[in-house]
């Protein structure tokens, strides 16, 4: 068959259909009423972070309210967004769709608080949502929040020993804004204190919304018992648990917060108060970018709404005794009488064991008297300054801290090693020699467990306890016992501690807080102590903690600290700027804010990555703050630009 007939023979074929099927392109119609929605998408990189516009359609308009969290398709991928306005118009003509409503996030005014803490940190919005919203969840129940103390409402005024106390809780009772800085008086009871406070606010508008900020869990058992209507919003809870409280606070059923630091952007309503416990405690940085503090953000969020904020902890920290000097807030101390009976009752001794061998006794022979007379009669608390075995060396030449040249810290597992042995905690090199050209070191704080160890060789028969972060004793009972104990595992006893020895009261660190923190423990510690019972000190009788011990008055170190600190243009009377990254990158971030603003350079401190330092003076904070949202705004839009990590304000100065 020729090929032209085999083409006719085709040709009379019947032509073969192929049906296709056609998808309708479905009509979304968009809300009749403010049917833009102006959103922040959750984008990685700080030149996009801004608001975009969306349609909102009219199948979901309910869920997409201010503060409600969407999905939005962003550069061809679905993303979160928080909606922050409803519009009428926008100046774009055309417009996507919002995908889907996920939930409720934030508030008006939370929204506002988030944006106002992502600029002061030079952060970016969904790094600080991710703070202050719990994930949606519907994961299983968390563990329970224990109620470890449940006495009731106390038989007396709590407030009564405090000057002014009863006043301020008629102030709150009226509805006053009131902004205080309180020191807990010893022998009392700061929950019970809280829980009055609480009282009061709710006296004068029992539908008012108070958020409670605490450090820890066990701070929140002993809250949950005072205040039992409250919700708990705390890492401690598990997700599922946390984010069913928030909807709680979220949807105004509860008006009461008890939690940690991320409680501080609880989206509670009509909010009166916000009251902090312990407010120099680290556990209120964050340490995710972008950083933030929760005692700033209290304040700032009690500046934008004007509620209330009222601070207290054992001692008057440097921040709020600025606040108190400004004016900004009040002073609440105890009466004199109050710390009299306990201010008699310090001792105060140089630990001579510090300069001995090691080997010898860790307890000073006077402490160690104390402790014998009182086990009798109750239990005993012995505070020390670190954790574990020997974590702390001197140089045994001059009694310098022994220090790595990077900046680490000397590190050996025991003191009985060679030399050569001793390694740097931070870049691991070995044979370390002091700048006075010592090579031998010794230790400066001996740890709990070593501790603990001397104090059963020396009182046989004795039960010794020690209580330290990774196992914390709450309460122990009256029976006689030693216990020791870390910095924040300071358990209560039942009627107090019938003694108290404070060991390790000396600071060889060149931290700006170090002091304060040292300060912090001794009050920690000395409160415990039942009233007339002995307070022994170590460490050297003319220091500033030691002093400020031996009057019971934390005030006055404040003062004085706040004051040396101005003199040196140190925080809280600077703010301070910490850059960190590649070196050539801190470099030229630092170079371009300073010809923004006047701030002053420290650094690089070399390393990997290196660090800078910008400082301003207090007025010029926020000056510095704008001109480096700029520069990492500007930076971000070059991919070729490496990143750097800025820190407001770092505690660890």
């Amino acid at each position: 068959m020729e090929q032209g007939d085999q083409l006719l023979l085709l040709a009379d074929l019947p032509a073969v259909r192929t049906r296709v099927k056609v998808r309708e392109k479905k009509v979304v119609a968009p809300a009749e009423v403010n049917p833009i929605a102006r959103v922040r998408v959750n984008v990685p990189v700080s030149h996009l972070d801004r608001d975009f516009d969306y349609l909102v359609p009219a199948s979901i308009e309910a869920q997409c309210q201010v503060g409600d969290r969407v999905r939005v398709r962003f550069a061809g991928k679905l993303a979160d967004a928080i909606v922050v306005d409803r519009l009428v118009e926008s100046e774009f003509a055309k417009l996507a769709f919002i995908e889907r409503a996920v939930g409720p996030a934030l508030t008006a005014e939370t929204i506002e608080l988030v944006q106002s803490v992502a600029e002061r940190y030079v952060g970016m919005f969904w790094d600080v949502v991710r703070a202050a919203v719990p994930n949606k969840s519907k994961a299983g129940e968390a563990r329970k929040i224990k109620r470890i103390i449940d006495k009731g409402p106390p038989e007396n005024d709590p407030w009564a020993c405090y000057a002014d106390g009863s006043e301020l809780l008629l102030r709150l009772r009226s509805g006053d804004l009131v902004r205080a800085a309180w020191c807990s008086a010893p022998a009392t009871s700061w929950w019970q204190e809280i829980a009055a406070l609480v009282d009061a606010i709710r006296g004068h508008d029992c539908a008012a919304g108070v958020i409670v900020l605490v450090p820890d869990a066990s701070s929140i058992e002993r809250l949950v018992a005072m205040i039992p209507d409250a919700e708990i919003i705390s890492n401690h809870l598990g997700q599922g648990q946390r984010y069913r409280n928030f909807l709680e606070v979220r949807s105004g059923t509860a008006r009461i917060v008890i939690g940690t630091r991320s409680a501080v952007f609880a989206p509670v309503h009509n909010l009166k108060a916000i009251i902090m416990w312990d407010d120099f405690n680290d556990a209120y940085s964050d340490s995710h970018a972008p950083y933030w503090d929760a005692r700033e953000v209290a304040a700032l969020r009690s500046h934008e709404t004007g509620c209330s904020l009222i601070v207290g902890g054992y001692i008057r920290s440097v921040v709020t005794a600025s606040w108190c000097e400004s004016g900004w807030c009040e002073s609440i101390i105890a009466d004199k009488p109050a710390v009299d009976i306990f201010r008699s009752h310090v001792r105060t001794l140089t630990d001579t064991a510090v300069e001995r061998d090691p080997h010898q006794s860790r307890i000073p022979q006077l402490a160690w008297q104390a402790i014998k007379e009182s086990l009798p009669v109750g239990p005993v608390l012995v505070s020390v300054g670190r954790r574990g075995y020997i974590p702390a060396f001197l140089c045994t030449q001059c009694g310098e801290r022994a220090v790595c040249v990077c900046g680490g810290p000397i590190q050996c597992e025991h003191v009985e090693q060679p030399q050569g042995e001793a390694t740097c905690g931070r870049c691991g090199s070995g044979g370390w020699k002091c700048t006075c050209g010592g090579g031998k070191i010794k230790a400066l704080a001996i740890g709990a467990e070593r501790t603990a160890e001397e104090l059963g060789r020396a009182f046989a028969g004795t039960p010794v306890l020690w209580s330290q972060q990774e196992h914390v004793i709450a309460n122990v009972d009256a029976q006689p016992r030693i216990v020791v104990a870390t910095q924040g595992a300071e358990p209560f006893a039942e009627n107090g501690f019938a003694a108290v020895v404070i060991l390790d009261m000396a600071t060889h660190s060149i931290s700006l807080t170090a002091s304060e923190s040292l300060t912090r423990r001794g009050f920690a510690a000395a409160v415990r102590a039942r009233v007339g019972a002995p307070i022994v000190l170590t460490g050297d009788p003319g220091s500033r903690e030691n002093q400020a011990l031996a009057r019971w008055d934390s005030p006055w170190f404040a003062g004085r600290e706040l004051v040396d600190r101005a003199q040196a243009h140190l925080p809280p009377a600077a703010r301070v700027a910490l850059l960190i990254g590649d070196r050539d990158a801190v470099t030229n971030v630092a170079s371009s804010a300073q010809e923004k603003v006047d701030a002053r350079l420290l650094g690089p401190i070399e390393g990997d990555p290196s660090q800078v330092f910008l400082m301003v003076r207090r007025a010029q904070g926020r000056a510095l703050t704008e001109a480096l949202n700029y520069i990492m705004r500007t930076r971000s839009a070059d991919p070729k630009n490496s990143f750097v990590r800025i820190q407001i304000d770092p505690r660890d100065f």
